[in-house]
């Protein structure tokens, strides 16, 4: 099942049941909401902006809040929900679960049938064996059984973060979350209802609903500020259901309190349309990637739809006008299968031509003729067709999950065997190869120093210590260890250069500036304390370039500011190898290897099946070395200045990274590269004979 962007298209003109008025108080419906089987044109015009909105950010538009779009659409679907239920309830004096979730499965599941079993397919042809075309199988089976958010979670990781963009069917999370809501929350509707009718307590629906989601609400928050709860990840992130309970419980409070953001007067719902209108652009301006969601910053898109909602309803309104204009009603009609189909086609897109600027703008125009052609084809036929018994549901049902449950196994079981093809089976052994030593916001301690020693010796110790870009050294220092009868000890931490300054990830998780410190601090602390030896610096040096790092001195203020940043790594850079020289030890200080950035921007990702097999698209790639040093080069001066005033030896591997000028994604036969800036293990071996020349001139001890 999927999110329902479509709910109330023409479904009261087509049922009408008998009135019924069930014994007891009933808390009495908005006039305003669906609930008496009229059609709501301003609904599915507000529909056409949330879909839009999601469809502009995906495509890389400068809306860098677009995504909320999809927080509208859940406080649409509870208002809509709600109406609809306390409609059958109205009418019937229960509410009759089968014929909902039929319905519901009907409207949305063959429209998903088709996108993910499309999908599924150009996935084998399109994306890359290496996490992609596992992370979409995986996921159209969790789509399919309304787990998708959950899977994605697991498997994608972040919704801001490099793989997710790879998901083919990363949109899906929104549809389960959807979908979970549904299972849910009629059944809590029927029973307040229930206690309603014989307690005659008429307000205890919405009661429950305010109780319900100011829970999910507060959790939310919390979240947000940074606490971790026991229930997981998996419920409480960002993909999770129960930081999105209030948003959908925000449109059904609507629906069951009239009084709720009441407009009496046709001033006060222009004066609602135009604070809704102006909430709904700040979100789009003012929240970000970087902005904690959901949490506080959710009220701004949530609040902004339920004034729309309210002024939405009244008539000849600036605000009604708008949304209940032709064009935007007809896009609200197709916004389900526009939501479907964007995303597949952004993403195979970007694939197929990652280095053109407009494919993603391009595709996710081109997309909305798919969507057309899915709502008039398949999502319109099948939500007019009525199963004339059981049978037909089966059927019904068999024919939606069977294909793309099918494909999804197909495709993992093949990518698994890497398409029984010894080309792909090199490629992913080589790229997804993981790198040994300790890797974590752990520091360095005499009792984890053990457990992090990669090579066992009797020599003088080499410590290894830095971000993930020292940690992908660890096999060329293992090596240079063996090599001379050295232990080798690693400890390293995502993003955080172990130097004596702070380091802060702007808009980074929850805790990462506090856990990089503590790791720094904690590491410093025991190699002063540690048996003299030989201590390898390594990091990226992206942090004094790229402003999503800023950087200052300890307890001092930080700036993104490259220069500011340059001249504060310089210094922090010294002192920390003049205290590490103070503690007995020597230094080697190592140079960033070349990255694939800008104009030469490049992943083993960007590698599909046809492409290695065939030996042809962009699985082979060079850059000149020019390149590099306009990119890299000032921070590589900095380490040399660092080397001339503090007498460490700077290493610096880019000559053999780019032998002749020229840098190559493949050395010897072999991918060189696991992502955009680090080394395969293979390639980080290869380096062992020079990092065993730079220990035996350095000395240590």
């Amino acid at each position: 099942m999927a999110l329902d962007l479509t709910t109330g298209v023409g479904e009261s003109e087509r049922e009408r049941p008998a009135r019924h008025t069930p014994p007891g108080p009933l808390p009495r419906p908005d006039e305003r909401a669906p609930t008496d089987g009229t059609r709501r044109p301003d609904i599915q015009g507000l529909r056409a902006v949330a879909v839009l909105l999601v469809v502009a950010f995906h495509a890389g538009l400068p809306l860098p809040g677009g995504f909320v779009g999809v927080d509208v659409f859940f406080v649409i679907s509870g208002f809509v929900i709600t109406g609809m239920l306390l409609r059958e309830w109205r009418a019937h004096g229960r509410i009759r679960f089968a014929r909902f979730y039929l319905r519901r499965v009907r409207r949305l599941t063959p429209a998903l049938a088709l996108m993910v079993s499309v999908t599924l397919l150009l996935s084998t042809l399109l994306l890359s064996p290496l996490g992609p075309q596992q992370a979409t199988a995986q996921t159209a089976a969790g789509a399919m059984f309304v787990v998708a958010n959950a899977v994605i979670a697991r498997t994608t990781g972040g919704y801001f973060d490099g793989p997710a963009e790879q998901n083919a069917l990363l949109h899906t999370w929104s549809l389960s979350v959807e979908e979970q809501f549904y299972l849910g929350f009629p059944l809590l509707l029927a029973l307040s209802l229930l206690a309603t009718r014989r307690r005659g307590a008429r307000r205890l629906p919405a009661l429950v609903v305010v109780v319900v989601s100011t829970c999910s609400l507060l959790v939310a928050v919390v979240v947000s500020r940074g606490w971790r709860l026991e229930v997981g990840e998996l419920l409480v992130g960002f993909y999770g259901p129960l930081t999105r309970v209030w948003e959908f419980g925000a449109g059904a409070l609507l629906a069951l309190s009239p009084g709720l953001l009441a407009l009496r007067t046709r001033g006060r719902a222009r004066v609602a349309g135009v604070v809704g209108a102006v909430l709904l652009l700040a979100s789009v301006v003012l929240i970000s990637e970087r902005t904690p969601f959901p949490g506080p910053w959710t009220l701004l898109p949530v609040v902004a739809t339920m004034l729309l909602l309210r002024a939405g309803g009244v008539p000849g309104t600036a605000t009604s006008r708008a949304l209940r204009a032709a064009p935007m009603v007809r896009v609200g009609d197709w916004s389900y299968s526009v939501y479907l189909w964007h995303w597949p086609f952004i993403v195979f897109a970007t694939a197929l031509w990652p280095l053109w600027a407009a494919a993603a703008p391009v595709a996710a125009v081109l997309s909305f003729g798919a969507a057309v052609v899915s709502f008039r084809l398949v999502e319109d036929p099948v939500r007019r067709w009525q199963p004339p018994n059981r049978a037909g549901v089966v059927w019904l049902v068999a024919a939606c999950l069977g294909p793309p449950v099918l494909l999804a196994g197909v495709l993992g079981v093949a990518v698994s065997q890497g398409f029984w093809s010894s080309t792909v089976r090199a490629h992913q052994a080589a790229v997804l190869e993981p790198h040994v030593g300790c890797y974590g916001y752990v520091p360095m301690t005499d009792a984890s120093s053990a457990r992090c020693t990669v090579h066992v010796a009797d020599g003088v110790p080499v410590y290894l210590v830095g971000d993930s870009h020292a940690q992908h050294l660890t096999e060329a220092v293992r090596g240079a260890g063996r090599s001379s009868g050295r232990p080798v000890t690693v400890s390293t931490a995502t993003n955080c250069p172990v130097l004596d300054i702070a380091v802060s990830k702007v808009g980074g998780p929850p805790g990462h500036d506090t856990g990089c410190r503590r790791f720094v601090q904690g590491t410093l602390r025991f190699l002063d304390g540690a048996p003299p030896g030989l201590v390898v610096l390594a990091a990226s040096d992206r942090y004094w370039t790229d402003p999503g790092f800023a950087a200052g001195p300890v307890g001092g203020t930080v700036s993104t500011d490259p220069e500011v940043k340059l001249r504060v790594a310089t210094t922090g850079l010294a002192s920390t190898v003049r205290t590490l020289q103070g503690s007995g030890h020597s230094v080697i200080l190592v140079a960033d290897v070349p990255r694939w950035d800008g104009a030469d921007s490049w992943t083993p990702v960007d590698c599909t099946v046809v492409s290695l097999v065939l030996a042809v698209g962009s699985c082979e790639r060079e850059m000149p070395l020019s390149h590099v040093e306009a990119r890299q080069g000032e921070f590589a001066e900095v380490l040399r200045e660092v080397g001339r005033t503090t007498g460490a030896e700077v290493l610096d591997v880019t000559a053999t990274l780019c032998p002749d000028g020229w840098c190559s994604n493949r050395m010897d036969g072999v991918t060189a590269y696991r992502d955009t800036n680090h080394l395969t293990v293979a390639r980080s071996e290869a380096l062992a004979p020079q990092f065993a020349a730079a220990l035996t001139s350095s000395g240590g001890g």
